[in-house]
């Protein structure tokens, strides 16, 4: 059914050929007079305007905001306003439940919203207006939404308002220059307030009193005389000036100045007017020392040190990186730093320029380098990125240390490490072969076989430290090796990271194999609903405490043996004595309990960052 509308434009004969039936608000024949009349008064207006009909808030709007609203138009004709605005439902929802649910009318001028009317979002102003829109009952029907974009308003303020930020700083920076006019012939100086502070002249005092010697007299003793020779260079031949000096203040300090200036001359051609300016310039001196130092800092060290810009072209190179790869500065300034790479590592560069360009840090590393003479070098790598003046990153500074006769250690150790761990297994190859002879076929297989494998679990006890160069073996570690026979879940572990000394490791496997041992023969694991719990903690102080314990339950009644064995001597006596602390067995009837408590050293070990070590480590 037409919708007889004059001046409706584009969005009017879309309204009219548009399947209202199939919306909430059903065929326009049926709309209320009220809807009819605010769509006609809206259609023809050029203002921004949208009803947002019903609880749905079913939009229908005008040409002007079909133009405002981008690509959603001419989709967002007849959906909910929900579904138009999905990106900013949380700000406009509560906007439009306020006026159609309290009949209030909501007016703001350059208001913020986020939209994505061109498929990526923008921050963008409006001032609306926002009614409600009743029928003849006076009842709330919809709300009406007059807007007008003001996004270009409001940018054109925040540009202003950045160029007046601009304009302030500088003139406050223009604070920091003082201008001068001395007459030469009649020997008059004059200069703002802020020229005589500069030299510490009471800027209230009339100016035309002090002497050019008096201001003369504030520059620092060593250019004293230089400036006068410059001064009086300019004035015989009138060239320009332009002099750096230091001047001392009252409590001593001392600043530096820039002063320009130029000689004006009179008919004849007499020297009458010696007019400039004066800056401070001490804070770009300070910075031009600093930067002085450093180079000398970079140009003395004894690592390698390289700078590149963002297209891998090395832009500096001191010493250290001559000495390192053999080329001088003027051979590798300007070259891709990629010839330094080896072959297998011809991504590295390109990769890490990648990750400075993202602002990532990048943490220290071993590399291989090649030098001029085709070797190759094992260097620490440290990269950091190079900013310029405005924050923005430029380039990467990279410092290379040569750790060659360091990895030629780790390999000795390596190999020394590895050497110790075949011995002591041929060690322990050897005792196994002389107690089996020892013990001859007199003796029980269960005793061969307690003893094998109380050899085997000093054997493991003996990886683990060979996997940790001798520091000393993780407890959870330790724990796990020696459980690794038995059915994990029969076992609840529990507790912090705590770094066993190298000292105890094998005594402390040892007791726990013992433990193990027996609750598989006698006690919890013997039966198939036992479980062994072994937890520990670590207590705070000054001396912190290990405390860990062994707890049997769900095994075989138990009462306590008449004479103690290997396992409870191994642990109250030996295990004792190496962890500083006390070490006990406890038989109680619901299973065996053993507790062990030592204290803990002050000392961290530098592999494991944060991790405590148990005493007993230097005994």
């Amino acid at each position: 059914m037409e919708f007889p509308v004059e001046g409706g434009g584009e969005t009017g004969a879309l309204i009219q050929s548009h399947d209202w039936a199939s919306t909430s608000l059903g065929p326009i024949c049926r709309w209320p007079d009220c809807l009819r009349f605010a769509v006609r008064l809206m259609l023809p207006a050029r203002s921004q305007m949208v009803i947002f009909w019903g609880p749905e808030f079913v939009a229908i709007y005008n040409d002007a905001y079909a133009e405002v609203i981008g690509n959603k138009h001419p989709g967002a004709l007849g959906r909910p306003a929900r579904e138009i605005w999905t990106e900013l439902w949380g700000d406009l929802g509560p906007l439009l439940q306020r006026v159609y649910d309290e009949g209030e009318t909501i007016f703001a001028e350059d208001r913020s919203f986020r939209l994505e009317r061109y498929g990526y979002p923008e921050d963008v102003s409006f001032d609306i207006s926002y009614s409600p829109l009743r029928d003849e009952t006076n009842a709330i029907r919809g709300v009406i939404c007059i807007v007008n974009e003001t996004t270009d308003r409001v940018e054109a303020r925040r540009a202003l308002a950045k160029a007046q930020e601009r304009l302030s700083y500088a003139l406050s920076a223009s604070g920091m220059i003082g201008t001068f006019d001395w007459h030469i012939q009649s020997d008059e100086f004059f200069s703002d307030a802020q020229f005589a502070a500069m030299f510490s002249v009471d800027p209230h005092r009339d100016t035309t009193s002090v002497s050019v010697m008096e201001y003369l007299a504030r520059i620092h003793p060593d250019d004293r005389e230089r400036i006068a020779a410059a001064v009086d260079h300019a004035i015989e031949t009138g060239e320009k000036y332009a002099q750096e000096c230091r001047y001392l203040q009252p409590d001593g300090t001392v600043r530096w100045i820039e002063v320009r200036g130029g000689i004006v001359y009179d008919a004849s051609g007499k020297a009458e007017r010696f007019a400039g300016a004066a800056v401070d310039i001490t804070d770009r001196k300070e910075r031009e020392e600093a930067l002085h130092r450093l180079a000398a800092i970079v140009a003395s060290s004894e690592d390698a040190i390289m700078s590149t810009d963002l297209d891998v072209r090395i832009t500096s190179w001191n010493r250290g990186a001559e000495r390192l790869y053999g080329y001088s500065a003027e051979e590798a300034i300007g070259r891709p730093a990629t010839f330094l790479l080896p072959e297998d590592r011809a991504d590295e560069e390109p990769m890490i320029i990648e990750r400075i360009r993202r602002g990532e840090r990048i943490e220290t590393y071993e590399t291989k380098r090649r030098r001029r003479d085709g070797t190759l070098v094992d260097v620490s790598l440290t990269v950091s990125p190079v900013h310029d003046f405005s924050g923005r990153i430029v380039g990467a500074s990279k410092i290379a240390r040569d750790i060659t006769e360091r990895k030629k250690a780790e390999r000795l150790e390596r190999y020394l490490i590895g050497e110790l761990k075949h011995r002591v297994k041929n060690t322990l190859a050897t005792v196994r072969a002389i107690a089996r002879q020892t013990f001859g076929k007199e003796s029980s297989r269960e005793v061969r076989e307690a003893f094998d494998a109380r050899l085997l679990s000093l054997s493991r006890a003996h990886d683990l430290l060979t996997a940790r160069n001798w520091n000393g073996a993780e407890l959870s570690a330790v724990i796990a090796e020696v459980l690794a026979p038995y059915e994990k879940e029969r076992f609840e572990i529990a507790g912090p990271a705590v770094l066993l000394p190298a000292k105890s490791v094998l005594t402390f496997s040892l007791a726990l194999h013992e433990l193990a041992t027996n609750a598989a023969k006698y006690g919890a694991l013997s039966h198939s609903s036992g479980k062994v719990s072994i937890t520990w903690t670590l207590g705070a102080g000054a001396v912190p405490q290990l405390d860990l314990r062994w707890e049997e339950r769900g095994g075989p009644l138990v009462s306590e043996p008449v004479q103690k064995g290997f396992g409870s001597k191994l642990i109250e006596e030996i295990l004792s004595a190496e962890l500083d602390g006390e070490a006990g067995i406890f038989f109680e009837p619901s299973g065996v309990v053993c507790k062990v408590r030592a204290p803990m050293s002050v000392d961290e070990d530098p592999a494991v960052p944060g991790r405590s070590q148990a005493a007993g480590s230097g005994r």
